[in-house]
């Protein structure tokens, strides 16, 4: 068999690291770095789906090689994963097709997730993780050829948590083919960017944070620095899931709602009413109920004496 050093583990990593780092720069304020984070991710999954075709066959990564399994599904009606079983039992000579090649031609990501996707079917009966990692990887290989062709929408948002599902996706795509624990590999120093990425609700928690700073921004916009304690605008603790994510909301019956992802709590006893007696704001969970007239009152006045 003919050999060739193609070091795809290593180019991989170098390209999830690169992302990770690019990735911090565009949540630090950098937007323009969320573009290279995006190059760097299509890189890096494109080379971890064909590190996998290597860790079946280190010949089935090149386009002459994996065509013969595609023709030969085609011609047995049946699936790649099949075909290449049946090719290999008959001892095909995968080398001779690619041997006087210098630079033989690699797949495309999409035939290395199909092969993919059949093989974890024929070991569990289950669809590798859902269509949205497939979804994911469509969208950001047309962002990556938009951004090649210096024309494209950057949405930050949508990157930020699609490369979140990529690294999250990725992880597992790692552990079911016991490729390598990315954990491990990336750099110390990138490990802060890689956990939130991996951590779903630590990603959605930031980027809620992110979505709150910027409506305070607009909130407050306009306003001098004295005029502030005029605008109408907190942010408090969420009773339901516990984050300080409650911001205003034109159509909650509290006039607050969580901004977490699944959650939408309008309670929280962080919000201020005011008194019934003197009118003065304070915390709704800090409130006394004497009757149906006088249902909110403050410390002050329940404490003063009659």
């Amino acid at each position: 068999m003919t050999s060739f050093a193609l070091n795809i583990k290593e180019n991989s990593i170098d390209s999830l690291n690169e992302a990770l780092d690019k990735f911090h720069q565009g949540q630090a304020g950098n937007v323009r770095a969320f573009k290279f984070a995006i190059l760097c991710t299509a890189q890096f999954i494109e080379l971890l789906l064909k590190q996998y075709l290597i860790s079946v066959n280190p010949l089935l990564v090149y386009t002459k090689c994996f065509g013969a399994v595609q023709s030969r599904a085609k011609a047995d009606k049946v699936n790649l994963k099949t075909a290449y079983e049946r090719l290999s039992a008959e001892g095909f000579d995968f080398d001779a097709l690619i041997s006087s090649i210098v630079n033989p031609h690699t797949v495309k990501v999409d035939e290395a997730l199909a092969f993919a996707r059949l093989e974890i079917c024929s070991k569990t009966g289950l669809e590798f993780v859902d269509k949205e990692f497939g979804d994911d990887i469509k969208w950001l290989k047309q962002l990556r050829n938009d951004i090649e062709h210096f024309q494209f929408t950057l949405t930050t948002k949508e990157v930020r948590l699609c490369i979140g599902r990529i690294v999250r996706s990725a992880i597992e795509f790692c552990d079911i083919f016991s490729l390598m624990d990315l954990s491990k590999e990336i750099g110390q120093e990138r490990f802060h960017v890689f956990e939130m990425l991996a951590d779903e609700y630590t990603q959605f928690l930031a980027e809620t944070r992110e979505e709150i700073r910027l409506e305070r921004i607009a909130a407050f916009k306009g306003h001098r620095p004295k005029e502030y304690q005029f605008v109408e605008w907190n942010v408090y603790r969420c009773d339901e899931c516990g984050e300080n994510t409650m911001i205003p909301h034109a159509d909650s019956s509290t006039g607050y709602k969580c901004r977490m992802p699944h959650c939408g709590n309008e309670e929280s006893g962080e919000i201020e009413v005011a008194c019934d007696v003197c009118g003065v704001p304070c915390k709704n969970e800090d409130m006394a109920y004497w009757d149906e007239e006088l249902s909110s009152i403050c410390p002050n006045c329940a404490n003063h004496p009659e």
